[in-house]
């Protein structure tokens, strides 16, 4: 799978790779500390929470994208693709490129809480104080005996369980904190616990020995670092992929998920695809922000005409789609495609106090399975059919 290529253009361009599979085990590796098949989210923790955004580029290949991840002193922009190989397998690779400057203060903040500024001097009580105090304000920390009982534990750990210092005390630390599951006999540095909300939270943790003078463990210091930012990172993904951006519908990424969710469920639905007359005209004549106003004005529209069960979608420029509920009688279907004929007839959009914009859209009625067999075949047969129907119409009007 390696070649000298992939490995000169990232030595060239100071980027870093792991390449991996299905299962997040690591199949290969340059100028990284991760071991083959360990887990690649005990190196990069910054991706958990995105499994499934990551594995859905299989279908979608849009990268996913993580800037400024700290890694041994250094600042990297990390993108994640996939991709297959010679036979057809799919894989998936982590690019890691290394930034060429980063800020300072911002580097030495993240040094202050930084497992390697946790080398404690017993004898230096002034300098463990100030470390302390320093983790109190960004990690969990727990202090552990050597069997896994509780110490003490810092004032972030008594907000987010909500509980008394008390309440720690003498419980063993998988009372607290559950370890996610690693790759074969491998250790792994992710811990799942709940809040006071009871939401499962992840963390990425250090475990840190305390020696004494003799240079034997007396204790062991548990850092958890909290990154349920991740979780909103995921949803934002989420919806970025799934939503247009101007009306808020789903988009051409959600429909393709709908219908072949609703394909595999072996239900019988429809669709009817809506498709605005002259829109380049409008935009021409008037103006992009008319464009604009108008399509939010017929995705108002339609949201108020058809029935909360129903699903409403822009799959691009110019196009909508509405999926029916399964097993809508054909007689509510042609009802709903007939009035939405008057729809824009009688509701034109007022642009301004001189400019009012009337519209009109051709609409097509689809059912599963009697006119396509998937997604990708809905969207070709609509298209054709769609500019078919508009051609005869000015043909007709012109002669």
């Amino acid at each position: 799978m390696r070649t000298n290529l992939l490995e000169l253009l990232c030595k060239k361009s100071a980027i870093s790779y792991i390449i991996f599979d299905s299962a997040f085990h690591v199949i290969e590796a340059n100028n990284v500390a991760v071991q083959k098949e360990s887990d690649i989210r005990d190196f990069l923790w910054e991706i958990i929470g995105l499994e499934e955004p990551i594995l859905a580029l299989k279908k979608h290949k849009t990268p996913i994208e993580i800037p400024m991840i700290f890694r041994k002193e250094c600042y990297y922009d990390l993108e994640i693709d996939t991709f297959c190989d010679e036979k057809k397998r799919h894989y998936f690779i982590a690019y890691m490129q290394k930034k060429s400057h980063y800020t300072k203060e911002y580097a030495d903040v993240l040094r202050q809480i930084n497992k390697k500024t946790l080398i404690y001097d017993l004898s230096d009580e002034k300098k463990e104080s100030g470390y302390f105090k320093e983790i109190n304000k960004h990690l969990i920390t727990f202090y552990i005996d050597l069997d896994g009982f509780v110490n003490r534990v810092n004032d972030a750990a008594l907000h987010f369980f909500n509980l008394e210092r008390k309440q720690f005390l003498n419980q063993h630390f998988s009372e607290f904190f559950q370890v996610q599951k690693a790759h074969k006999n491998e250790k792994s540095n992710i811990f799942i616990a709940k809040n006071g909300a009871e939401e499962d939270i992840f963390f990425h943790a250090e475990i840190i020995p305390v020696t004494d003078s003799h240079g034997n463990v007396k204790e062991n210091i548990i850092v958890a670092q909290d990154i349920t930012h991740l979780k909103k990172i995921k949803k934002d993904l989420e919806y970025a992929q799934e939503h247009d951006a101007l009306t808020g519908l789903a988009n051409r990424h959600a429909f393709l998920k709908k219908i072949d969710n609703l394909i595999q469920h072996q239900e019988k639905f429809s669709l009817c695809f809506i498709d605005i007359d002259k829109f380049s005209q409008i935009n021409e004549e008037y103006g992009a922000h008319a464009g604009d106003m108008l399509l939010k004005h017929l995705t108002e529209l339609l949201v108020e005409f058809l029935d909360p069960q129903d699903i409403l979608l822009r799959l691009q420029r110019d196009t909508f789609v509405v999926i029916f509920e399964p097993n809508k009688e054909k007689e509510y279907l042609q009802r709903v495609s007939h009035n939405l004929e008057d729809l824009s007839k009688n509701n034109p959009l007022y642009y301004n106090s001189e400019d009012t914009i009337t519209f009109t859209f051709t609409t097509l009625l689809l059912h599963y399975p009697d006119d396509a067999n998937d997604a990708q075949e809905f969207l070709k047969n609509a298209q054709k059919m769609l500019k078919r129907e508009k051609i005869e119409r000015d043909t007709k009007e012109k002669a």
